[in-house]
C-alpha cells in the first residue's frame, strides 16, 4: 500500500483498514456487548472473537456488514489437530465468516516448520467459500523464522497472513517490511499484535500492511484497566 492510498485527514486510516481484535483478557459478559457495540460504531471492517462468541458477536452487530473472525487455536497454536478442527467447525456452522488459525511458534522453533503448518490444509478444506487467514507469531519467531512461517501458510492456502496475536508481541513496521520482501505485495497482511490506539496504524499501513488490527479497548475507552 502506498502513501497515496491513505486518506489525508485527522483519521489515520479508514474503517476498511481496521480490525477490532480481543485485547482484554477474559472479559465479561457486561465488558464484551460495549466492546463490539463500539467497534460497529466505528465501522471497522472486521471483528475478531473467540469460537464461543461468534453467535453472541452476529447478534450485536445486527445488520453491520462487518465479518465475523472466529480464531482457532489462538493464541499460541497448542492444540491438537482434532480440538482445532472442532474448534473451526463449531465456529463456521455459527456462521463465522472467516477463520484466524494461530500456528504453534514451538514446534517452529524447535525446527519443525513442516509440522507447524500441516495442519493448516484440513482447515483450509473445511473454511471452502470463506477465509482462512493464519497468525504467524512474527515478534515470537524474528526476521529469519517469522517470513518463513508466512510462506508456509501461504503454501497450504492461506488467504491472508497476520503478523502476531494481541498477546504474543508487538507488531512493528520491520516486521510488516519483513514479510513483503518475502511474499511480495500480493498477499494480504494485517498487522497485529500490540496496537493501542487507531493513530498507530499509519506506519504499519506504509510499511506495506492491508489492514490493521486495533485493540478493542481502543473503541471503547472505558474498558482501559
Amino acid at each position: 500500500m502506498t502513501a497515496g492510498a491513505i486518506e489525508v485527514s485527522m483519521v489515520p486510516a479508514r474503517g476498511d483498514q481496521l480490525e477490532g481484535w480481543p485485547d482484554l483478557v477474559a472479559p465479561t459478559r457486561t465488558e464484551l456487548a460495549p466492546a463490539i457495540r463500539g467497534l460497529a460504531r466505528a465501522g471497522v471492517a472486521a471483528l475478531a472473537v473467540d469460537p464461543s462468541e461468534v453467535t453472541t458477536a452476529h447478534e450485536l452487530l445486527g445488520l453491520s456488514p462487518i465479518a465475523v473472525v472466529a480464531l482457532v487455536a489462538a493464541p499460541l497454536g497448542a492444540l491438537t489437530k482434532g480440538s482445532r478442527m472442532a474448534q473451526a467447525e463449531r465456529a463456521l456452522a455459527d456462521g463465522a465468516d472467516e477463520l484466524a488459525v494461530a500456528v504453534d511458534p514451538s514446534l517452529v522453533r524447535s525446527g519443525q516448520l513442516g509440522r507447524a503448518v500441516e495442519g493448516l490444509a484440513p482447515l483450509r478444506r473445511l473454511a471452502s467459500g470463506r477465509t482462512m487467514r493464519v497468525i504467524c507469531h512474527l515478534a515470537l519467531l524474528g526476521p529469519e523464522l517469522g517470513p518463513e512461517v508466512a510462506a508456509g501458510a501461504v503454501d497450504a492456502g492461506a488467504d491472508v497472513l497476520m503478523t502476531n496475536s494481541h498477546f504474543d508481541g508487538v507488531v512493528t513496521p520491520e516486521q510488516v517490511a519483513g514479510v513483503r520482501r518475502r511474499l511480495g505485495p500480493v498477499v494480504a497482511l494485517v498487522a497485529s499484535g500490540g496496537v493501542a490506539t487507531p493513530a498507530l496504524a499509519l506506519p504499519l499501513l506504509l510499511a506495506g500492511a492491508t489492514r490493521v488490527a486495533v485493540g478493542w479497548s481502543a473503541f471503547t475507552p472505558r474498558l482501559h484497566p
